[in-house]
């Protein structure tokens, strides 16, 4: 049997194949010493660096504050009651800090003048040596696209700074890799990817056994899920307490819209891999996982703080990412698991808000205080998101990323059509 580590080395080489930050504004001269805002090269002002702390690092005053912060509320019995999870203030001048970082959240929204000129200057600075740096450590290119492409499809959603957005398209196409790299197409397993978090996690209890337990699921995704916003395929795998079978016929029944109540111990796992773009300008779903995250309902018992779950009614959330410098240099355990309780400014519904993990997961994913509580925070079993298990056969696994690449197809066009005007 294949040691974690091997598994976790197995996982890095086929991606080969194919907290955020608080600090005044204009303060950024000693945080740039750390890997967090400096992590694609060993030299904190090396230019990929730069572009990338362009892109990732933003100083901004967020819209809305959450109270789930721990310094945002002073009695967390009195704090966690029904519609804990919407409670927010409006963002002070007090809020305004650079936040960002080798993290999953994009903060920035667009440039001023001066920054938009850096990053046209900082860009054009690119050349052969950092190509040929970045094309060494594939995953890492892949990665690297990525910021840039998604830092032009958030300026075509915020309608600013149209004319960078050719810019960043341009660098993405000099970033990628050739068309002969991805001809393995090969797909990140569960196994590889459960062995890589379970490596990342420090709570014994919560790390997944047999992968083989889970079958994946096809469904209707959310915006939050669609590939022209977040350059990102998405599968998901269930798995029920009572086995296969039992998953299969539950699963059957939520489709067709009969009334299901998900049973204490029922599982899912999502992961998120970035969709490239070949040096042809063809997307091409990768096998370099950013994001997993594994999902369990552990009871139904009361919403209190003494329940220990991170919903605290009972459903329970471990976020993995995938951080860049990690991967850089080569670590095994390049997935960190996220502190559910740390804050990050989030923009999955069109504003800026800053707060937790464990108040972002609890939104979609809760018992109380929804309609469905009888789901158990598993909102992938209603009936119009049309869930049914995926055959194991390669075809049925490449359903998504097959979806995800021409959702990638159609945000190239419309990024097109944005620089152009």
């Amino acid at each position: 049997m294949c040691s974690h580590r091997s598994v976790i080395l197995a996982l890095l080489a086929l991606a080969n194949l194919g907290a955020s930050q608080t600090q005044p504004p204009g303060q950024l001269a000693a945080a740039v010493r750390d890997v967090s805002v400096g992590p694609y090269h060993e030299d904190s002002g090396h230019v990929l660096n730069r572009v990338f702390r362009a892109i990732q690092v933003a100083t901004v005053t967020p819209v809305r504050v959450g109270l789930a912060l721990r310094d945002e509320h002073t009695a967390p019995a009195e704090f966690f009651v029904d519609g804990w999870v919407h409670e927010t203030r409006e963002g002070r001048e007090s809020d305004r800090a650079s936040y960002g970082g080798d993290e999953r959240q994009l903060v920035r929204e667009g440039f001023d003048e001066d920054e938009a000129q850096q990053l046209v200057d900082d860009l054009a600075a690119l050349g052969e040596s950092e190509r040929a740096y970045l094309h060494a450590r594939p995953a890492l290119a892949i990665y690297f696209q990525y910021d840039l492409l998604r830092m032009a499809q958030r300026l075509g959603d915020t309608k600013k700074n149209p004319k960078l957005i050719e810019h960043l398209v341009k660098a993405a196409r000099w970033a990628a890799l050739p068309a002969a790299a991805f001809a393995a197409r090969k797909v990140a397993t569960l196994t590889t990817i459960l062995a890589a978090t379970n490596q990342s996690s420090d709570n014994e209890a919560w790390r997944v056994g047999d992968a083989a337990r889970f079958v994946e699921v096809e469904r209707k995704s959310t915006r939050l899920f669609d590939a022209s916003r977040t350059l990102l395929w998405a599968r998901v795998w269930l798995a029920h307490p009572r086995g296969g079978e039992a998953l299969g016929t539950f699963v059957s029944a939520a489709r067709e819209g009969k009334r299901v109540e998900v049973p204490l111990g029922f599982e899912a796992v999502l992961a998120q891999g970035i969709v490239a773009i070949d040096e042809l300008g063809q997307p091409r779903a990768t096998d370099v996982v950013i994001d997993v995250r594994h999902q369990r309902l552990a009871n139904r018992d009361a919403l209190h703080v003494d329940n220990k779950t991170t919903s605290h009614d009972g459903v329970d959330f471990r976020v993995f990412f995938l951080e860049r410098n990690a991967l850089r240099l080569g670590d095994t355990s390049a997935f960190k698991e996220v502190a559910l309780d740390s804050a990050a400014v989030f923009r999955d519904y069109g504003s800026l808000k800053k707060t937790s993990y464990r108040a972002q997961c609890t939104l979609c994913h809760r018992n109380t205080d929804t309609p469905e509580p009888q789901l158990g925070g598993f909102p992938l079993l209603r009936a119009h998101a049309l869930p049914r298990l995926l055959d194991e056969d390669a075809q049925s696994v490449r359903t998504r990323l097959d979806l995800a690449e021409e959702q990638v197809k159609k945000l190239l066009q419309t990024l097109s059509t944005h620089a152009s005007k």
